[in-house]
């Protein structure tokens, strides 16, 4: 029988799944257990250690599904379409980016847009925010914007 499994938190399959990694004040009492026992609870640690079930994430170690049928993966709304810069920020903090409006209605508004547009301001290739277009560095994120 085929067991697939599946991480919530990165949406994905997932094909090996990890062992839980141990806590700091786990290793520091196995440490301990070890020197004290002159190094006979290093056999008992890999028994251990080697049993434990493999039902984490790899990537995040947060807890996976499973299944003996195949996860459906969720449809992103239009994944086809690519994002710029501010729109991939916002939908990573959970916020909707502006609709994207019809071809037509862009080659009317875009005439009108570019009166509006300052020549003097830009977007980070990074964070998207509007920066001065001779900035070194971001002041939103902090980033490098010198061209190597």
């Amino acid at each position: 029988m085929t067991r697939y499994s599946y991480c919530k938190i990165c949406k994905k399959d997932i094909d090996k799944p990890a062992r839980k990694p141990l806590e700091t004040f786990q290793k520091v009492i196995w440490v301990i257990i070890i020197i004290g026992t002159a190094g006979v609870a290093a056999l008992i640690f890999a028994i251990y250690y080697y049993n434990r079930k493999k039902v984490y994430c790899p990537t995040c170690n947060s807890k996976l599904e499973f299944s003996s049928k195949p996860f459906e993966k969720e449809q992103e709304e239009d994944e086809s379409i690519p994002l710029t810069p501010k729109e991939k920020v916002l939908k990573k903090a959970g916020k909707k980016p502006a609709a994207k409006k019809k071809p037509e209605e862009e080659e009317i508004e875009e005439v009108e847009e570019v009166e509006r547009i300052k020549p003097e301001d830009t977007f980070c290739p990074y964070c998207g925010e509007d920066i001065k277009p001779n900035a070194k560095r971001c002041p939103y994120c902090g980033s490098s914007l010198k061209l190597h």
